[in-house]
C-alpha cells in the first residue's frame, strides 16, 4: 500500500503517469493497437513502393486506434464493479429513507444536504481504499450518493477538504477536474448533475492551486464553490422550508446559515511560529496576514448572525474533538493545530453555533459539548467528524482513553453522510460504501443535555 507521506511524492505521480486503475483495466486495448503499429512499421521495408500507399493508410489507421484506446482510458466505466465486486443499482435499499426524509415538496418541508470529507484519491497509484475495500472505495460512496440522491434529493452537498489528494490541483485544466469529481460524482446522474457542490479546503489542497479551486465555479462548472476572489471562504443561507437565501440582510429566522472556513488559512494566524504540517508547502493562502483576514472575517459574521438563525453550522477540515490515534498524535507533532483547534473552539462555543463539520480524521465520530449561557440554560455544541469519503480509514484509541466529549466514534466503512434539518431538529444518517445506514444521531433545538 502506498501512502501519502507529504504532498510533493504523490503530486508527481498523480500528474505524470496514467492511474493504476485504468492501466488495469484498459491495458488489452492499447497492447493490441501497440501492435498493429509495431507490425505496420517492421512490414513496411519489406514491401514494394506500390504498396507503401496502402501501408501508409493502415498506419494511420493503426495510430488513431491507438490514441482513441489511450483517451478511452481516462473514461469511468457506467457500470463499473465497485465496493467488493458488486455493482449496486439497487433502487430500492434506500426506500426507509426515502420515507423518513424525502418530502421537500412540502411547505414545511426539511432542508437535505450531504457532507463528504477526505474524497479525492481516485486514480492515484497504489491506493484502492484499504486493504479491506477492494477497488476504488471513493467510486463505491459516489454510487450510494448518487443511489440515494434519486430518492432524497439533497439541497446542496458539502466538501470538507482534502478534496484531491495528494497535493490538490495544479490548475483549472488539471485532469483530476474529470476524473476525481465530474465523472465519479457527476455523470449519468440527473440529481447530483444539478446539486450546488460547497467546498472547504483540506491541508493536501493548499499544497496544490488554491486559487484553481477558487475559480472554477466561474471558469468551468458552476456548481462548485469556494468562495471568489482570493478568499477561500464564505456563508450561505438556507430557508429550512425550502429555497435558499444568500442575503446577508435577509432578517428570516427560519434559515439555517452555513459558514465555511478555511482551515489550513485560518492556522496561518492562529498557530503562531509553531510546527505546522507541510509547512514548506504551503502558500499565500496560508499565510498569517491571510490567517487574520480569515479569523476577523469570522468574527464578524458570528456577531452580526447572533440570534438571527435557527441553525448555525461551521464546516471546517480538521477536528476540534476526536477519539482517532492520528489526533492525539498530530496535537504532539503539529503544535500548531493544536493552537488552532483551541481558538477556534472558545470561538464556536461562545457563538450560538450549533454543529460543527469536518474532515481530516479519516472515521465517523460525534462529540457534543455544553455550557451555561446568559439565560441559565445549557448550550450544546455538536462535533460531527466525516472524513471517510475514499481514502484508507484511521485508527481509533481505546474507549479509556477517548475525550470525555465523545458520543460516537466508528472506522469501519467508507461513505457519506446525509443532514435533515427542520426547525427543531437536527438529523444525520451515516451511509456506508455499501449502502447500509452504519451510524444515525438526532438533536433537537431545545435540548440541554449531551446524553
Amino acid at each position: 500500500m502506498f501512502r501519502i507521506r507529504g504532498c510533493s511524492t504523490i503530486e508527481k505521480i498523480d500528474r505524470q503517469s496514467p492511474p493504476r486503475y485504468f492501466r488495469k483495466h484498459k491495458l488489452h486495448k492499447t497492447t493490441f493497437s501497440s501492435s498493429l503499429i509495431y507490425l505496420s512499421i517492421s512490414s513496411y521495408s519489406m514491401i514494394g513502393v506500390k504498396r507503401r500507399r496502402c501501408v501508409h493508410l493502415l498506419f494511420f489507421i493503426c495510430v488513431l486506434v491507438a490514441i482513441s484506446s489511450f483517451s478511452s482510458s481516462f473514461t469511468i466505466p457506467e457500470e463499473e464493479e465497485v465496493g467488493e465486486g458488486k455493482k449496486l443499482r439497487d433502487n430500492n435499499q434506500f426506500e426507509d429513507l426515502k420515507e423518513r426524509y424525502g418530502h421537500r415538496s412540502s411547505s414545511d418541508s426539511n432542508l437535505i444536504f450531504y457532507t463528504i470529507g477526505d474524497w479525492g484519491v481516485r486514480g492515484i497509484d497504489g491506493i484502492d481504499g484499504g486493504k479491506n475495500f477492494p477497488g476504488s472505495a471513493q467510486m463505491a460512496v459516489a454510487q450510494q450518493m448518487k443511489l440515494l440522491a434519486e430518492n432524497v434529493q439533497p439541497q446542496f452537498v458539502a466538501t470538507l477538504g482534502d478534496n484531491f489528494y495528494g497535493a490538490g490541483v495544479g490548475s483549472l485544466e488539471d485532469r483530476q477536474w474529470d476524473y476525481k469529481y465530474e465523472q465519479v460524482y457527476l455523470k449519468n446522474n440527473s440529481s447530483l448533475r444539478s446539486t450546488r457542490w460547497f467546498a472547504s479546503l483540506g491541508d493536501h489542497d493548499h499544497c496544490g492551486n488554491v486559487q484553481a479551486q477558487i475559480d472554477y465555479h466561474s471558469a468551468k462548472n458552476y456548481l462548485w464553490h469556494l468562495g471568489k476572489a482570493k478568499t477561500p471562504y464564505y456563508h450561505k443561507e438556507f430557508r429550512i422550508g425550502g429555497g435558499s437565501s444568500t442575503s446577508d440582510s435577509d432578517n428570516i429566522s427560519d434559515e439555517m446559515q452555513l459558514i465555511v472556513v478555511d482551515w489550513v488559512g485560518l492556522e496561518g494566524l492562529l498557530a503562531g511560529k509553531e510546527k505546522r504540517r507541510f509547512e514548506d508547502q504551503l502558500g499565500d493562502f496560508a499565510s498569517a496576514e491571510a490567517g487574520e483576514e480569515q479569523f476577523n472575517w469570522l468574527k464578524r459574521v458570528l456577531e452580526r448572525g447572533h440570534g438571527k438563525y435557527r441553525w448555525r453550522v461551521v464546516t471546517g477540515h480538521r477536528p476540534i474533538i476526536s477519539a482517532s490515534s492520528r489526533f492525539a498524535h498530530d496535537n504532539v507533532a503539529y503544535p500548531g493545530e493544536s493552537s488552532t483547534r483551541e481558538a477556534l473552539r472558545v470561538l464556536l462555543e461562545n457563538s450560538d453555533v450549533d454543529v460543527y463539520l469536518n474532515g481530516h480524521d479519516h472515521t465517523a465520530q460525534h462529540a457534543c459539548t455544553q455550557r451555561d449561557d446568559f439565560n441559565g440554560k445549557n448550550k450544546l455544541t455538536h462535533y460531527i467528524t466525516n472524513g471517510i469519503g475514499g481514502y484508507e480509514l484511521h485508527h481509533l484509541v481505546d474507549n479509556d482513553k477517548r475525550p470525555i466529549e465523545t458520543l460516537d466514534a466508528k472506522n469501519t466503512f467508507h461513505g457519506f453522510a446525509m443532514h435533515s434539518v427542520t426547525k427543531d431538529k437536527f438529523d444525520t444518517v451515516f451511509i456506508g460504501h455499501d449502502g447500509k445506514v452504519e451510524l444515525e444521531l438526532s438533536f433537537d433545538k431545545t435540548q440541554q443535555r449531551c446524553n
